[in-house]
């Protein structure tokens, strides 16, 4: 039993550590032995995209443990002027192998890992934007946890997600099963969006949530 136990759990973290793959390590997109550094020495969105006069209330929620989903959910924020909703887990998630291996297994295996109370209702705002890490191709466990506890809440949602390499197309269809919402609209950012080079196209992919959101 226990060799079955420890393969699995090896399995869990390959998985975590292939589902960011596509850039180095120290870089890739919200990877738990560390966390991620993109995106964290970028321009103020500001510069680009002025803050909009938007009629209603915004509040923006995300988790992450690096600097990348935070980024681009505090560049959201700042367009809208929004409210900030920061999910915490419960426990603090350890770091290194066993954290590679729990975060591998509950993202692969669909697990709500146990979360903070949330602070903000979304039924009383006009719009909330939903960001989460992809953690072994899959959605990450907080994300998933707050989704289920707001199931049937959501006004108008926008479905953010930010890994290394992987299409959003499965955790959005995860985010809206676990939300019950169908959001207006969906991006997903890679590490290369959070690149100097490449600001045009992360530019545009803030802009096209602004728009189906205003």
């Amino acid at each position: 039993m226990k060799q079955v136990f420890a393969f699995f759990a090896l399995a869990a973290a390959f998985t975590l550590l292939s589902g960011c793959a596509g850039t180095p390590k120290s870089e890739s997109a919200d990877v738990l032995s560390g966390g991620s550094k993109a995106g964290k020495e970028m321009a103020s969105i500001t510069r680009d995209i002025r803050p909009l006069d938007a009629e209603g209330w915004t509040l923006v929620v995300y988790y992450s443990k690096g600097s990348a989903t935070k980024r681009v959910a505090e560049d959201l924020a700042a367009i809208f002027e929004a409210d900030i909703e920061v999910i915490t887990e419960a426990k603090e998630r350890t770091m290194g192998l066993f954290g590679f291996m729990g975060a591998g297994y509950q993202a692969t295996f669909g697990v709500a890992s146990p979360i903070a109370a949330p602070a903000a209702d979304p039924s009383k705002y006009d719009r909330v934007i939903v960001l989460t890490p992809v953690w072994s191709w899959n959605l990450s466990p907080p994300v998933r946890s707050w989704l289920r506890l707001m199931k049937g809440k959501l006004p108008r949602a926008a479905f953010v997600t930010v890994s290394g390499d992987t299409k959003p197309d499965k955790i959005v269809a995860a985010m809206e099963k676990e939300s019950g919402a169908v959001p207006l609209v969906f991006e997903g950012f890679g590490d290369k969006d959070f690149l100097p080079e490449n600001r045009a196209a992360y530019l545009a992919k803030i802009g096209n949530i602004v728009d189906k959101m205003k």
